[in-house]
């Protein structure tokens, strides 16, 4: 099952989130390159069809349910990864509830306070867990890399994802820092920074005619799968991207890269 390259053979890796979307293809993509999973899901359900579509496959994998908001369950992640392997080399943290913040994000001045506190809880606070415990058991053993996800939401303004826009940008932030501060020990922390994706979660939306157009107009190129998003995921977790470290990612198919997809210089001459 491994790749030609073998860039993780033997590597022990978790992924939160990996139950669907990018984690569940990140989850595979990494089984693919010779790596031994732990995937990681809220729903324990979700998670175990990912890990046994690996074994099936081939590879190694295993399962664990993990809510990334709760301390304990997130020790318990590292710890499984531990007993089992012997070792925690790679994390690829994409936890999130993309159901909550289509559904409930708002500007600022109509945003519920619930909805704020649980965004923060979730995004942040829940990246603060994983990083603060996957990375004391990668400074233990001398070596490790964190890929998290953030989004170009963070990089951007996106009117209407005030809550979710804050707590990415903290993910955005704390990468730089934390990849600081924890180089010495050994560990590279890089983050990626999808925009729109044809994952699971945004099917309903996606297949919507109207609402795919709209969304198709802000990309340059075809709106990505979750599989052309893991292959990056693979390469920062790989030592073949030693020398990055600290890094913000955007993976986007040119959502960043205009304003308008119209020659506006051409639009604008009234004639030669």
């Amino acid at each position: 099952m491994t790749d030609k390259q073998g860039r993780l053979e033997g590597a022990v890796v978790a992924v939160t989130g990996g139950g669907s979307g990018i984690g569940r293809a990140g989850a595979v993509a990494c089984a693919a390159a010779g790596a031994r999973l732990l995937v990681t899901d809220i729903d324990a359900g979700r998670a175990e069809a990912v890990a046994a579509s690996i074994r099936e496959a081939g590879g190694e994998a295993a399962s664990l349910a993990v809510d990334v908001t709760d301390r304990a369950r997130v020790a318990a992640m590292v710890e499984a990864a531990v007993e089992r392997w012997g070792s925690l080399d790679g994390l690829f943290h994409c936890a999130v509830d993309v159901a909550f913040v289509n559904n409930r994000d708002a500007r600022l001045t109509e945003l519920d306070d619930e909805v704020w506190e649980r965004m923060i809880d979730l995004v942040l606070t829940g990246t603060y867990n994983c990083c603060k415990l996957v990375g004391r058991q990668m400074i233990a053993q001398g070596s490790g890399s964190i890929v998290l996800t953030a989004t170009d939401d963070a990089l951007i303004g996106c009117a209407g994802l005030d809550a979710y826009t804050a707590a990415k940008g903290g993910v955005v932030a704390l990468t730089r820092s934390f990849a600081a501060g924890i180089a010495r020990d050994g560990v590279r922390v890089n983050s990626i920074c999808p925009s729109f994706v044809s994952s699971e979660p945004q099917r309903a939306w996606l297949d919507d005619d109207a609402s795919r157009r709209a969304v198709d107009a802000l990309h340059l190129l075809p709106i990505p799968a979750p599989e052309e998003i893991a292959p990056l995921v693979v390469y920062l977790l790989a030592d073949e991207s030693r020398a990055m470290t600290g890094t913000v990612v955007p993976i986007d198919s040119g959502y960043m890269a205009f304003k308008a997809n119209l020659d506006i210089v051409g639009a604008m001459r009234v004639g030669d």
